[in-house]
């Protein structure tokens, strides 16, 4: 089966380009500068220059796929809106208008937790009501899925919509290096007690979900969150990464008021001075820091047969390994010890 992959040269859609390889399909993957592109060349494997703002590659790119997993998107904590937009939005509606056009016969969509709100979350499950926050990317994404919901309606071709989370793994040069990074340097710091819980899912497993979903027959038109089961505090996942480093665990923490108080002064600083990376601490920063962030992963597990392999505890290990390999361990954590 041909299977086309946008945002093949990230994390997520790296590594499930290499699943669906693994798995004997062929793969196209869409990418914007094939010549930069570090996916090691395989047999199965195409690689389609295109961008989710040019019809005309769009068109290309999904000719004679039978599944489409869009995986290309904008991610962060401090991102321009009409940006934004423009690829998450209406990227999606351009690349869901080009499988319509070719018949393509079901799309993977990633989305993310985070479109449930910024709120404090134990076990919402999709049931949940989308919540908009003013966050581009959280604002996007769920427009992203109103674009899905619009299509089927207009007789599009079937969508799957999935919502990680924090996800982590070989790969992430983004979430992970930049909390060992402050770890290192101890420029953690709590906000309450550390007990809030987090969810997490290694990459690995990401994929896997999403191979479930493009072939689940009963998933049509329905949305999965996608966690790895458990219930994780952030103390737990700092003290296991702590102890990865050789460093001692951050005892500092601060009132939640007094975070919140300094997150509105230093975004409206930031904005001010018309900064192009987050402040230190953000809304979208508080919350892995603040909110519970627990969600049901049920639905996945009964209707897609989903079993995550890897909890943190097994999954931290290959990924800090895979880091030092990579000669990608942050300066500080080398400097506090990593071998």
């Amino acid at each position: 089966m041909l299977c086309l992959v946008t945002g093949a040269s990230g994390f997520i859609g790296g590594r499930l380009v290499d699943a669906l390889l693994e798995a004997g399909h062929e793969v196209r993957a869409l990418v914007r500068e094939p010549a930069r592109v570090a996916l090691r060349p395989r047999p199965g494997l195409d690689l389609a220059r295109g961008d989710l703002g040019d019809a005309i590659s769009l068109a290309e790119a999904v000719e004679g796929a039978q599944r489409v997993f869009h995986c290309a998107g904008l991610v962060g904590d401090w991102l321009r809106p009409e940006e934004t937009r423009r690829v998450n939005v209406d990227g999606t509606r351009s690349l869901l208008a080009a499988c319509a056009t070719a018949g393509v016969e079901r799309v993977v969509h990633l989305s993310s937790l985070s479109v449930y709100g910024l709120g404090q979350h134990r076990g919402t499950d999709e049931s949940a009501p989308l919540r908009y926050s003013g966050d581009p990317y959280i604002d996007s994404k769920i427009d992203a899925e109103r674009m899905v919901r619009v299509s089927v309606d207009r007789g599009g071709p079937e969508v799957v919509i999935l919502r990680p989370g924090f996800v982590y793994g070989p790969g992430d040069r983004r979430f992970l290096p930049t909390l060992l990074d402050a770890l290192a340097r101890r420029q953690f710091v709590y906000v309450g007690d550390g007990a809030k819980l987090l969810n997490l899912s290694y990459v690995d497993d990401v994929a896997t979900a999403m191979l479930l979903a493009s072939s689940t027959p009963a998933a049509s038109g329905e949305a999965y969150n996608v966690t790895d089961g458990t219930e994780t505090s952030l103390r737990a996942f700092v003290e296991l990464l702590c102890g990865a480093l050789g460093i001692p665990a951050p005892t500092r923490h601060i009132p939640p008021p007094v975070a919140w108080a300094a997150c509105y002064a230093v975004e409206a600083l930031a904005r001010a001075r018309r900064a192009r990376h987050a402040p230190r601490l953000s809304r979208g920063r508080m919350r892995f820091l603040y909110y519970n962030q627990h969600y049901s992963g049920a639905k996945a597990r009964q209707e897609l047969g989903y079993r995550p392999r890897f909890t943190y505890r097994e999954g931290v290990p290959p990924t800090l390994a895979w880091y030092r390999d990579e000669g990608l361990l942050p300066a500080s954590a080398l400097a506090a010890g990593v071998q």
